[in-house]
């Protein structure tokens, strides 16, 4: 029997490689790799010796060869390719070991650099191996050599079935490296959705349970494409560090996503508290501790149990603060030596560092393109029988636009209020209100099929906090009676999209009650 070994990867060759030889499998290599199995000791064979050829083209072709390819497909249980391999003095072989170094680019990265990392010889013998997997092992991850080897010796020879499953990881791990590539060539596109779309995604880890406990739910990331080690920007939850706690659920999953998303929304210290994918606390202070007794102010009842999110490293004062309650999770950029001392006496408490800074997107969504992938470029949901993809609804670090409607402008503390406000309502799902003071929320109207519903429940949750708070609404008021609502709560001032064909009905409104309004001309929904 016999093997072909072309790794870049060399975890666990070693002990392959003598395991192989064992099972009297003669080796054949490609030249670094060979150098690799010489260095621990391993009898390898040049694979030139079994091609008749030279490694042209700076190693282009080494495995491009009928002699290598023929003796990777040929069927085993076909007298024709039997013969085949006879007159032209072929030897099947029977084992083939590849993988290569992932698509890495960066977005400057040259046109002709980036080609020169394809492996087209590991790619076309992949490929050959995993579509004649009957006769033919592959193996491409070092995890998988225990087990199939320790399967081999067991029984005798590896099973139909395992060669089948390593033979859709071969075809899994193709499709990824091919995805990446298109990925990094459509990048020069003005077109933002390519009439075909592949998406390769790593699986992390499997969850809890998905929405409910019935279900079963796992966490994926898109492949990086920048250096292992080298961080790129933007913090994200998929990458996040799991420092503490058990398992997290898939809800867990999309209340963290939120509360980064809101942490990060701003430069100076914040802290949200998510339940249910909605802000019920948010805000900022002028150290994180003092965020976050804002921000558990806003709504004490519904933030137990929530999920936090904090845009600073978590300290000592804060931990202990966070210690007094009980929180599903909390997620940070770090968490201080001393914090972890105090939140390791409430071990049911998961702790996840995302190991770089939460800071607002350095792009917003007008100007965004495929080659901004700190993460994936796109916004993706899934529909019965297909996907939705957007661009992502993004804050720039510009300051938002806004007209004044109304006779009265805002005072600077109303402006400084309303421009929190606005950064929040696009965190609600929708309808959604918020009501904000001193760089707090104070009440949440979410999810409402009207928005006078959504105002009276944020006036509800605020009570007589809400008089002298501002409103912000993430889509125009149809009619003037929210904002008759709201004068009567005491509401100063409001921020919303405008674009009702009752705006006038509306500013008169806010005219009659001497509130200030201004008009942003975006929506920002939430669904």
């Amino acid at each position: 029997m016999r093997a072909l070994i072309s790794v870049a990867n060399r975890e666990g060759l070693p002990r392959l490689a003598q395991e192989l030889e064992s099972l009297h499998v003669s080796l054949f290599s490609t030249r670094d790799t060979l150098k690799a199995l010489q260095a621990a000791g391993v009898t390898a064979t040049p694979v030139e010796e079994l091609t008749g050829f030279p490694d042209i083209l700076e190693g282009r072709v080494k495995l491009l060869h009928p002699a290598l390819l023929g003796a990777v497909l040929a069927r085993r249980d076909r007298p024709r390719h039997e013969e085949d391999l006879r007159v032209h003095h072929i030897e099947p072989v029977d084992v083939v070991v590849v993988n290569f170094p992932p698509f890495l680019t960066e977005e400057e990265t040259p046109l002709a650099d980036a080609m020169e990392q394809l492996d087209i010889g590991g790619e076309t013998l992949l490929r050959a191996a995993a579509s004649n997997f009957e006769d033919v092992l592959v193996l491409i991850r070092p995890e998988d050599y225990v087990p199939v080897l320790q399967e081999w010796r067991e029984q005798g020879e590896v099973s139909l079935e395992t060669r089948r499953r390593l033979a859709a990881i071969a075809f899994y791990y193709l499709a990824s490296y091919d995805s990446a590539l298109a990925s990094y060539l459509h990048t020069s596109s003005d077109e933002l959705f390519p009439s075909i779309v592949t998406m390769s995604a790593q699986r992390v880890r499997n969850l809890r349970y998905g929405e409910n406990p019935h279900q079963q739910a796992a966490l994926y990331r898109w492949p990086s494409s920048h250096k292992p080690g080298h961080v790129r920007g933007e913090a994200t939850l998929a990458r996040a560090e799991i420092l503490q706690g058990g398992e997290l659920s898939y809800n867990n999953m999309l209340d963290l996503d939120t509360a980064l998303e809101a942490a990060r929304a701003f430069t100076v210290p914040a802290v949200a508290i998510i339940k249910h994918t909605n802000p019920c606390g948010l805000a900022c202070g002028d150290s994180l501790l003092d965020a976050y007794q804002q921000a558990h102010a806003g709504d004490p009842i519904s933030a137990s149990g929530g999920i936090v999110g904090c845009n600073r490293e978590v300290d000592g004062d804060t931990a202990h603060e966070l210690s007094q309650l009980f929180f599903e999770a909390v997620l940070a950029p770090a968490f201080s030596r001393e914090a972890r001392s105090i939140l390791r006496a409430k071990p049911e408490m998961r702790l996840l560092a995302t190991r770089a800074p939460l800071e607002p997107r350095k792009r917003a969504t007008h100007s965004l393109k495929l080659d901004h992938r700190p993460a994936h470029p796109l916004d993706v949901r899934s529909i019965s029988g297909g996907l939705l993809l957007q661009t992502p609804d993004l804050f720039g670090e510009q300051e938002v636009e806004y007209t004044v409607v109304t006779e009265r402008d805002p005072n600077l503390e109303e402006v400084t209020d309303l421009m929190f406000a606005w950064k929040a309502v696009r965190l609600v799902k929708s309808n959604a209100i918020v009501l904000a003071h001193k760089l707090a929320l104070i009440g949440v109207g979410a999810g409402q099929m009207n928005r006078l519903a959504s105002v009276q429940l944020a006036l509800e949750k605020a009570g007589s906090r809400a008089r002298g708070s501002v409103l912000a609404a993430d889509a125009y008021f149809p009619f003037a009676d929210a904002v008759e609502a709201a004068a009567r709560a005491g509401i100063t001032a409001i921020i919303q999209p405008g674009g009702a064909a009752r705006d006038d009905d509306v500013i008169q409104a806010a005219n009659s009650y001497a509130i200030a309004m201004v008009f942003t001309g975006k929506r920002h929904y939430r669904h």
